[in-house]
């Protein structure tokens, strides 16, 4: 007998409706699955003859072949083990359906446990936008598949539970719905804050800025750069407080809308970056270590599964000690900060992954960290200038803001004036972020270019003479000329001013690495 359950799968950062055929009929004892099922899905073989014999059913002594359909869509994961069971025991005729369809998603143990899965958001949101109204899945997960509207989620504990569902005429509630947003298309960033982060540093507590002293040119800079979602390049000595400021950014940050916060929860639940409970308002911030792989950072593997740069997606990716990276890792970051996104291709498998991240990193000048300082530096001949060099031009030219981190004096440790804490910056950077966005749909600073950057600018005469100077005296690039014109739109939002001006653009030139900082000093 043939049985057809539905179910999903998941497919990069996107859910897709699968179709679940079971054939059960007379012949040799067999169990083929078809339909381009990964090694885990083959798997599901024995996963579900052990949990349907330990959860009291019959396994079918006859010839069953399982249709994962579409078949030339590459499925992967357990996700479809709820499913397959279920069908086999439809098939075999050992339980019979109330009317009306039910999709099932979860992994199987062998005694016969419903377990969760990664990426249960993604595939009830496809679910709903293909007219299922009724899904089972782990209990779990329920939280997490409740975020979607228009469909009605029940979770299980086990097998068992599943088939009474699916012989009652209606799937019961387990508990009240907690409130929704309506769903998007398409997924879009992370959230650290809400579980697990794999290959990235949890910040388990955010220092707050005000424990950053010494340092008010890096901090300014950081504010600038949070304000209009900037690149920023801190350069300094060991212990300057480098990794210390990059932490305090969580603490800086203004919430996620409700679109962004379902993008960032998409993409959490597609990373396995569970429980989630609830939308991840916190924007990410990730921290890979250096030692990091290319795929671990732009995204791929078997399963297409995102990288770093997608899990920080609208939120920062912050890389301590940036030279230490291998430059493959590196290189690999200049098209997703100028388009916003990467695109994966792997045998005959391709998606398109979002990763407009804004990159904040740090550095020390040399290999021993005291080149150029007080203190002696141990490095031979041209070392240091090698060291820096492994951060090629292309990507230095994409970073917007170069901020030198000096020694901190002791006096600045111990006494002196408190600085601003983080509740004070961050207002700041809330009220510069929404002047930006009420400009046009770029959305902030960092994404303006062309006409729209000029626009936004309104360059008097002498300002347009002021940025062709320092742009000369540094030989800037086209795109470092923007950049340059985007940090100072920034500057003059946070000063409240409509218009940039000279004063804005020197700001700005400061920002910018030495030689453009060298410009503007000799332009003034």
């Amino acid at each position: 007998m043939l049985a057809i359950v539905p179910s999903a799968t998941l497919h990069g950062l996107d859910g897709r409706l699968i179709r679940v055929e079971v054939d059960v009929a007379p012949g040799l004892p067999g169990f083929t699955i078809v339909g381009l099922a990964d090694a885990a899905l083959q798997e599901a073989r024995e996963r579900v003859r052990g949990a349907l014999r330990n959860a009291g059913f019959v396994y079918p002594p006859r010839r069953i072949t399982v249709n994962l359909a579409p078949a030339d869509l590459r499925k992967a994961g357990a996700s479809l083990d709820l499913a397959i069971a279920v069908g086999i025991l439809l098939g075999s005729e050992q339980v019979r359906p109330a009317a009306g369809r039910t999709a099932l998603i979860g992994e199987l143990s062998l005694g016969g446990e419903v377990r969760s899965v990664p990426g249960v958001l993604p595939m009830v949101a496809a679910l709903a936008r293909r007219g299922i109204r009724r899904v089972v899945v782990a209990t779990g997960a329920v939280e997490e598949a409740r975020l979607v509207e228009g469909i009605e989620v029940t979770g299980v504990d086990a097998l068992i539970g599943a088939v009474e569902l699916i012989r009652a005429r209606r799937p019961r509630r387990v508990a009240a719905s907690p409130p929704r947003i309506e769903l998007v298309e398409h997924p879009s960033e992370a959230d650290p804050a809400d579980g697990p982060q794999p290959a990235a540093l949890a910040v388990r507590r955010v220092p707050d800025l005000a424990e950053v002293r010494g340092q008010p040119e890096a901090r300014r800079g950081l504010e600038i750069a949070l304000s209009g979602r900037h690149g920023l390049l801190l350069l300094g000595p060991p212990g300057s407080g480098k990794t210390l400021l990059a932490r305090t950014i969580p603490g800086l940050l203004p919430p996620l809308d409700d679109a962004a916060a379902l993008a960032a929860t998409m993409i959490a639940s597609a990373a396995g970056e569970g429980p989630i409970r609830t939308l991840h308002r916190r924007p990410p911030f990730r921290a890979p270590h250096h030692t990091i792989s290319y795929a671990a950072m732009v995204g791929g593997g078997p399963r297409l599964s995102p990288g770093e740069v997608t899990l920080a997606d609208q939120g920062v990716l912050f890389l301590d000690e940036l030279p230490e990276f291998d430059r493959d890792v590196l290189e690999s970051l200049r098209q997703p900060m100028e388009e916003g996104r990467v695109a994966i291709a792997r045998a005959g498998r391709a998606t398109i992954f979002p990763a407009r991240f804004q990159l904040v990193a740090a550095m020390n000048p040399c290999p021993c960290g005291y080149a150029g300082t007080e203190r002696a530096c141990a490095c031979p001949g041209t070392v240091a200038e090698r060291y820096q060099r492994r951060v090629s031009g292309p990507l230095r030219d994409r970073i917007d803001l170069w901020v030198s981190m000096p020694r901190v004096a002791p006096l600045a440790l111990v006494g002196g004036p408190e600085p601003e804490d983080s509740s004070t910056v961050a207002r700041r950077v809330a009220i510069a972020r929404a002047t930006a966005a009420g400009r046009g749909p770029a959305g902030d600073n960092g994404r303006l270019t062309g006409r729209s950057l000029r626009v936004a600018c309104r360059l008097s005469a002498a300002a347009e003479r002021r940025v062709v100077l320092l742009a000369e005296m540094e030989r800037a690039s086209g795109r470092g000329t923007e950049r340059l014109l985007r940090v100072a739109r920034t500057i003059a939002d946070l000063a409240g001013a409509e218009a940039v001006s000279d004063e804005h653009l020197d700001e700005a030139a400061w920002f910018r690495p030495t030689d453009l900082r060298l410009a503007s000093a000799e332009a003034g």
